[in-house]
């Protein structure tokens, strides 16, 4: 899947909007417009703004509104797709010989390129790219982008942005990191490190990444950590956001795509999806759903059970989006997310047995269904806005391994997790723009998360309970943020958050009073930035803080219990970056980034010896980090996107538990990375070509910080290469992954009852071939 940017179309131009734009600066005013307009606006840095504006009130097309407002400026606009416009200098073309009339051209997707969009959703004040003091990368995707790629979720994010690691137990059961930040390979109780996003609904705090599918997702921002002062709690490495398509109240539209995927050594697996826009009151009631589905066939085999291909995965899932506009100024957002992911069987392999194969006593399948309703409420008023959005998401996941391996123990014996996690999630928030450059937010936020779990072992046919036990967690916190210009090219940025959260763990069935642990935990993080831009550049300074509250473990057996508290992690950053050409038209964009991050009391989901999960303080340490990005416009039909990274990781104070530890690296992360990627696009006349070729490099790194399990893994190239075929309303799509057919171990641990042997492997997924077909109307 590439990058890309939206077709345009005349009706977006003549939607109507209900503008009130008050007198002053143009480029004030100008900001105001591309909110009540909802449309992103291209200024060239050659372009200054200085002219002013009598302002705007009432109903009019949108270009209409933008006509009036440039009107007597010397400027003119020009609309790159439906929500981004082009402003430049009125220049008279030269007079050109009348030719003979001609049949238009059919429609054809436009060059997938890797230019950014202009504003940045994830700073919650719709800071611009250009403006924006801090490392970020968006991926911008078409309707073609996500019927080619959509179903790969995830992966197709990590496989475009070589700062981004994951483990790799299976869809719906890793683990996200960003910018080196990793606390531990293995699932538990903690809170992410991260923090994910849909629109501006939470939809995690301490489960594993949902894997959402991309289908009919707008683009993708990843936000370099920490991001404590606008997100709080959990967003040590960073955040990402998925950005979904909003319901188009003007216009009705579908899509529907399909694909079948060949995969050499497995069995075949297929994807579809079908997406619906309605509008119910013309410009002011519309809604919008997806529907989608994919089975990704399995390419392990099983010798013990004598079965092949057993790692199939299937995922199902609906989103669907219904907006009301009483007004021009009020918007109303109602949302819904379901999807269920079903694995059959773990995806590792042994490599005493062979390279995709192993040996297995009884399936280990594991399942994770999610739900999620959001609510949404915007209100503009001038150059200020102001947001409240509500969310409740709930995810129950099940886990299954084969526990048999257990030392002395020869009957089949099976390990089961169960974990019930309940999301309750709300913020609202006041943003606005001054002075051209300045901007601000203050805000308040709010949720509760509640994680049940219940852990059994033994036999197959009656395994007993290790313990069932419930975390609640209250998160409120107030935060605040503003820029301001100091001088003509000079900006600061200084902001905060205040946060109060109380936890509480419980031992399901126990009656003792020391079943019951709380907590309650105050944390202030401040946040500060300096960035200098001149022409087609920026430099940028930034400090910021993150942290995570300190867990609480209840453990019960055989009628004992205990309770454990844990030490909070706090992380604080200094990043120092530049970046050039971030205006669209560039021909030569690109940014370098430097950070340093100290972490302290790093908490950590461990595995012990037994293969039973436990938490622990593992100690302090600190990560630095080096990342560029490349992006080349030789002509206008061809793209070359190059990007890459450098970690170096130390844990320099380790907990006494840990202090005979050799290897000091954080585990799960790559000490480099790379990816290397080129788009061509050619004209057929009445049909329209796109090729895409990518290769990474994904660098070495370790499973875990201590014996026996700091094993080996990584160290491998993937490369993929496709195209599409556009014709009219269709489109037909051919992509291969990895091409040459690596059997690269990506993730060292598939179980943890066997995992001290050391042989466990997860290789990539054999060469892959995809043949796909999509159409809209």
């Amino acid at each position: 899947m590439a990058l890309g940017a939206l077709i345009a179309t005349p009706a977006q131009a003549r939607s109507v909007r209900q503008f009130s734009i008050p007198a002053g600066s143009l480029s004030g005013a100008l900001l105001v417009y591309a909110q009540q307009a909802g449309v992103s606006i291209s200024i060239s840095d050659a372009l200054k703004i200085s002219q002013r504006t009598g302002g705007l009130k009432g109903r009019y097309e949108i270009s209409d509104a933008l006509r009036r407002l440039l009107k007597g400026s010397g400027l003119t606009f020009t609309f790159v797709d439906p929500t981004t416009v082009r402003i430049g200098r009125i220049s008279t073309p030269p007079p050109r010989p009348a030719v003979r009339p001609v049949a238009p051209a059919p429609s054809k997707p436009p060059p997938m390129v890797s230019a950014p969009d202009i504003v940045v959703i994830g700073t919650k004040q719709r800071a611009t790219l250009a403006d924006y003091p801090a490392s970020i990368s968006i991926l911008q995707l078409t309707p073609a982008d996500t019927a080619r790629g959509g179903a790969d979720g995830t992966s197709a994010v990590l496989n475009h942005v070589p700062g981004l690691a994951s483990t790799n137990l299976g869809p719906g059961r890793n683990k996200v990191f960003i910018r080196g930040i990793a606390d531990s390979s293995f699932n538990g109780e903690s809170q992410a490190t991260i923090s994910q996003y849909l629109g501006d609904a939470r939809l995690i705090y301490s489960a594993p990444d949902p894997n959402l599918l991309l289908y009919d997702i707008e683009r993708v921002e990843v936000l370099e950590g920490p991001q404590g002062t606008l997100y709080g709690a959990g967003t040590l490495g960073g955040i990402i956001q998925l950005v979904p398509r909003a319901p188009d109240l003007e216009s009705a539209s579908g899509a529907v795509s399909a694909g079948l995927r060949l995969t050499q050594h497995g069995a075949p697996g297929f994807d579809a999806s079908a997406v619906a826009n309605l509008p119910i009151v013309s410009d002011r009631l519309a809604a919008r759903v997806v529907a989608y589905g994919s089975q990704e066939g399995g390419y392990i085999d099983d010798t013990l059970r004598r079965l092949s291909n057993i790692n199939r995965n299937r995922i199902t899932g609906v989103r669907a989006g219904l907006r009301w506009k009483p007004a021009s100024d009020w918007t109303i957002d109602l949302g819904l997310v379901s999807q269920n992911i079903s694995s059959r069987d773990g995806q590792y392999a042994d490599t005493a047995i062979g390279t995709l194969s192993r040996a297995s006593a009884i399936a280990q399948p594991f399942d994770n269904d999610y739900r999620m309703v959001n609510f949404a409420i915007k209100h503009a008023a001038g150059a200020t806005e102001l947001v409240s959005s509500t969310s409740y998401a709930r995810q129950n996941y099940d886990t299954t391994f084969d526990a048999t391996r257990i030392p002395g123990v020869s009957a089949p014996r099976i390990y089961s997790e169960l974990n019930d996690i309940s999301l309750l999630a709300h913020e609202t928030r006041a943003s606005g723009q001054f002075n051209g450059r300045g901007r601000w937010i203050v805000g308040v936020s709010a949720l509760f998360n509640q994680d049940r779990s219940s852990r059994e072992l033994g036999l197959v046919d009656r395994p007993q309970m290790l313990a069932s036990v419930t975390n609640d967690t209250v998160d409120t916190a107030l935060f605040g943020e503003g820029t301001w210009p100091l001088f003509r090219h000079l900006d600061v940025t200084l902001g905060g958050r205040l946060s109060y959260v109380r936890q509480v763990s419980k031992l399901a069935g126990a009656e003792d009073r020391n079943s019951e642990s709380r907590r309650t935990q105050f944390r202030g993080l401040p946040s500060a930035a300096v960035s200098w831009r001149r022409n087609n550049w920026l430099i940028y300074a930034r400090y910021q803080e993150g942290y995570r509250p300190g867990a609480l473990q209840i453990s019960g057996l055989g009628g004992r219990l205990a309770a454990e508290r844990f030490e909070r992690d706090h992380i604080s950053t200094v990043e120092l970056g530049m970046r050039f050409g971030v205006r669209p038209g560039s021909r030569l964009t690109g940014s370098i980034v430097g950070a340093n991050a100290s972490w302290d009391d790093i908490q950590a989901d461990l595995v012990n010896l037994q293969g039973l999960p436990y938490t622990a303080n593992i100690g302090s340490g600190t990560v630095h980090t080096l990342s560029a990005q490349l992006a080349w416009k030789p002509r206008p039909n061809v793209s070359i996107d190059a990007s890459g990274f450098v970690t170096a990781s130390n844990l320099s104070e380790l907990a006494p538990d840990y202090a005979s530890v050799r290897n000091r690296d954080l585990p799960n992360i790559a000490d480099a990375g790379w990816r290397l990627a080129a788009t061509y696009d050619h004209d057929l006349g009445r049909a329209h070509l796109w090729l895409d070729a990518a290769v990474r490099y994904n660098g070495n790194s370790r499973l875990a910080v201590r014996e026996p399990f700091d094993l080996p893994q990584g160290g491998f190239y993937d490369a993929s290469i496709g195209g599409r075929l556009a014709l009219g309303n269709l489109g037909f799509s051919l992509d291969f992954s990895n091409l040459f057919d690596s059997r690269a171990n990506t993730f060292a641990f598939g179980n943890p009852f066997s995992l001290a042997g050391g042989t466990q492997t997860t290789p990539l997924r054999p060469r892959s071939v995809r043949f796909g077909i999509d159409a809209t109307f």
